[in-house]
């Protein structure tokens, strides 16, 4: 599988939105269709108890039907200043074979690193550094 970044939030003034690049995408591609728009809006935050503050800290998960996709998530208020404001980046391409803890984690780290690649303007406007957890 090609390497595929998307980011789901604000762009330059409230309203969150997924985008491909710098374009609007209006629904998640069949490859990530299983991370629907209301679990990327903060969806994903919530479900893992994931307090709202502001601070960095991204969580991930990952999964797939026929592809492994990485969802890396935080709360993010560095646009949109109102509660519950939150930005992730959603990450095909880096998929072992064998999936195991180790491999997730590692395959995690390059994931990451890609989406932050491709959307430097949204590492940049954080008012703290995204730290990826364990």
């Amino acid at each position: 599988m090609t390497k595929r970044a998307l980011y789901f939030g604000c762009r330059n003034e409230c309203g969150h939105y997924l985008h491909e690049g710098t374009r609007v995408i209006w629904d998640p591609p069949r490859e990530c269709d299983w991370w629907t728009l209301a679990l990327m809006d903060g969806g994903l935050l919530k479900n893992g108890k994931h307090r709202d503050v502001y601070d960095g800290r991204v969580f991930w998960t990952c999964g797939g039907r026929d592809d492994l996709w990485y969802a890396f998530f935080w709360w993010d208020n560095s646009v949109d200043c109102r509660g519950a404001s939150n930005s992730g980046f959603y990450v095909g391409g880096f998929g072992p074979e064998v999936l195991t803890p180790e491999t997730a984690r590692e395959n995690a780290k390059l994931a990451f690193a890609y989406a932050c690649e491709q959307y430097p303007w949204v590492v940049k406007r954080q008012h703290h550094p995204l730290v990826l957890q364990a």
